[in-house]
């Protein structure tokens, strides 16, 4: 039986519980004893008395262990090789004893169906699953495999969660391919194959190099209707010199404006002023071409945060009767459907039509018939359909709003008239609506600068531009096209022409190597390598470049530590201890603090080496963010909880005591000195390309000082029968 715990911690505590558990005869009690002794001996002195090594003595003894990243490696190849000889009854393992070990039980356990994958907890995916769930049933041994999920706590898993779990669709094949300082230097030397080339044929441009052909299509189609579009002739809209401008400068002048003043609302509403003014009851000017409704005014029902966006739920004033809400409805759902491009683009062409035809901060007049008006609620519209925030607010009950739209989602309520609270907020509205939308002067709003005041100088500069960007549109006299007869047509047809161009430069920039999904953060890290000096201005690789190509993890971070000399005043304890905070996987949640049962202090000289790499990792995180590059700090990768540990284990310190220096698991430090070995070849290797044998002969020594005892003992598949 397997036991899958989705934590190390959980598993030796459940171990522990079953002490008083035997599941062995007294035969596979000697054929245990024998094995885990024959193993064992390789081990010298007190590696053999290590806690981990009898805990695990005693329970292989009675039947159970335990395998996870926190167990020595021979004690899990004990496991391993004992669990495949069948004396192994009950194994506690994380989920990682199911990847890539082909060891099939009879039954399967799953202690839960949620684990926490880093950022959150989560249920397990059909995948993960299916990969656990499937070691159930030994082939030639049992007819069928057992699979059982505990149910902790009064509440069961829901019948539908565990049939999407192990009923559901795989996960989907996704590259994991990254663009790194290492690949990008060594595709550099070789003169014969761009960089561009082999981001293009990695996995993750898959999807894209799929899609050339059928964009390759359209681009054709985009292209014969371009050239297909007559040009315009009109006296009027076709002016363009030192005075005057043409329509079309105009709707480029016009894109320009929305489009800066969409970003700047997206900027505002992250402060709790402008939040605040955007609460329930305030009105607002927008654009909705979800329901082709433009310079409408509506009133704030609630903002609510989408990640990194903010966007508005809205409660409008429409027609009664007729077919008006299953238009909305159906215009809303193609809405949705569309591309987030076409989706963009109509809302900036509304916010085009709304300014050119009716005014920046006006109202369109109000369409109503003969019939009563009723309300329509709007969700997810984002700040950058606002035209204007008004200065007046009106009362809104939002608890009858909630009520009313939940009872009238029904159908059979569907014609009911609106609770009389929200009838008197739909009359208020269009009383407003239709003053405002008459008078000269239109309502009165809150403009940035004027009356929403931001002390932020980024923020205050932005408004300064938009306020200079409003005053050029809104100069007519610079744009005679306004007095021609047929502007409104004339509008469209440029508006057309613009989309067109925007689609074929679009398709032709996906099509080149700029297209790339990873292209941005490859000129960005190129950037950072060029400010940095690994590569010269022509892209051609400098000493320091060739010195990072020899190290293959933390390459930027090793590469300014040894080059700023950092290695050549240090011992070769104080340089192993420095180098495992890049090798070290173990997060001390307490920071790194000493156990109490150890005699041996922190040597002073670690908190300088920590400091030594820190200063390192902050000069790397300042030029990549200087450099546009949204990637995480350098530190993030760093831990320092072992620094101790490994400055006393090339200090020639036993297993046993070195224990004492820390909460964590033996494992993790095998894993970690494991890992500082192969670091120090590199910088063994970087040290001989630079010239610097004294560099080179402490890398040397650390590797014969670590390399030792139950760390580096060799593995018994090689050796045991």
């Amino acid at each position: 039986m397997v036991v899958f715990v989705f934590s190390r911690r959980r598993c030796d505590e459940n171990a522990a519980l079953l002490q008083s558990v035997d599941l062995t005869t007294a035969k596979e009690k000697s054929d245990i004893h024998h094995f885990f002794t024959k193993c064992i001996d390789r081990l010298k002195g007190s590696d053999k008395k290590l806690p981990q090594v009898l805990q695990m003595a005693e329970l292989l003894k009675r039947g159970f262990a335990i395998h996870h990243s926190g167990i020595l490696p021979i004690l899990k190849e004990v496991v391993e090789l004992l669990f495949q000889k069948g004396y192994v009854k009950i194994l506690f393992a994380t989920e990682t004893f199911a990847m890539g070990v082909n060891m099939p039980a009879r039954t399967v356990v799953f202690d839960s169906m949620q684990k926490h994958d880093g950022k959150e907890i989560r249920t397990l995916s059909p995948s993960e699953y299916i990969q656990m769930a499937g070691r159930a049933g030994r082939r030639g041994l049992d007819s069928t495999g057992t699979v059982i999920v505990l149910c902790k706590g009064p509440d069961a898993p829901e019948p539908t969660e565990l049939a999407r779990m192990m009923m559901g669709k795989p996960m989907k094949l996704e590259s994991r391919f990254r663009v790194t300082y290492s690949m990008l230097l060594n595709l550099l030397r070789v003169e014969h194959l761009r960089i561009e080339d082999m981001l293009q044929r990695s996995f993750v441009e898959s999807a894209s190099l799929r899609q050339a052909l059928t964009r390759k299509a359209t681009l054709n189609k985009v292209e014969t209707a371009l050239s297909s579009m007559r040009p315009l002739e009109c006296d009027v809209c076709c002016i363009s010199n030192e005075t005057h401008s043409s329509i079309e400068d105009y709707f480029m002048q016009l894109l320009e404006f929305v489009r800066f003043r969409g970003q700047l609302w997206s900027d505002l509403v992250r402060y709790p002023i402008v939040d605040k003014m955007l609460s329930l009851g305030r009105l607002v000017i927008v654009c909705l071409p979800e329901i082709n409704r433009i310079a409408t005014l509506a009133v704030v029902l609630k903002m609510v945060s989408e990640g990194q966006r903010k966007v508005m739920q809205l409660m409008l004033s429409v027609e009664e009767g007729g077919n008006v809400e299953e238009t909305d409805r159906q215009l809303y759902d193609a809405f949705r459907k569309l591309a987030d491009t076409e989706r963009e683009w109509k809302r900036e062409s509304a916010l085009i039509e709304s300014a050119a035809l009716i005014g920046l901060e006006r109202l369109a007049v109000p369409r109503r018939g003969a019939s009563r008006s009723t309300y329509r609620i709007v969700n997810d519209v984002p700040v950058t359909s606002l035209l204007a925030i008004c200065q007046k607010t009106i009362k809104v009950d939002i608890g009858a709003v909630v009520t009313d739209a939940r009872l009238r989602a029904g159908p059979r309520f569907r014609t009911r008239s609106p609770d009389p609270l929200i009838s008197k907020v739909v009359l208020e509205m269009d009383s407003l609506a239709e003053r405002w939308s008459q008078d000269a002067e239109g309502p009165n709003v809150l403009l940035p600068g004027r009356d929403i005041q931001i002390t932020d100088v980024a923020i205050f500069d932005k408004i300064a531009r938009l306020n200079l960007m409003r005053n050029a549109v809104i100069d007519y006299e610079r744009f005679p096209c306004r007095s021609c007869v047929s502007f409104k047509q004339h509008l469209t047809s440029v508006s057309e022409r613009v989309h067109l161009r925007m689609v074929r430069d679009g398709l032709l920039f996906s099509l080149s190597t700029g297209g790339l999904l990873l292209s941005d953060e490859y000129c960005s890290r190129i950037k950072v390598l060029n400010r940095l000096e690994y590569i010269d201005e022509c892209n051609m690789v400098t000493l320091k470049g060739k010195v990072a190509c020899e190290i293959h993890h933390q390459e930027l971070l090793i590469t300014e530590l040894m080059l700023d000399n950092k290695f050549d005043t240090r011992s070769t304890p104080e340089i192993a201890a420095m180098l495992s905070a890049m090798t070290c996987q173990y997060k001390d949640r307490g920071g790194d603090v000493q156990k109490n049962n150890s005699n041996i202090t922190p040597p002073a000289v670690l908190q300088q080496l920590k400091t030594d790499v820190m200063q390192a990792a902050e000069k790397i995180a300042r030029v990549q963010h200087e450099c546009g590059l949204n990637a995480e700090h350098p530190s993030e990768e760093l831990s320092f909880a072992l620094m101790h540990v490994v400055y006393e284990w090339a200090n020639a310190t036993p297993f046993s005591e070195i224990m004492k220096l820390t909460e964590a698991q033996e494992g993790l430090i095998v894993r970690c000195i494991q890992r500082l070995d192969e670091l120090c070849k590199d910088v063994r290797n970087a040290a001989r390309l630079v010239g610097n044998p004294a560099l080179y002969e402490k890398m040397e020594h650390i590797s014969n000082a670590i390399k030792r005892d139950i760390v580096f003992a060799a593995s018994l598949y090689t050796i045991v029968e």
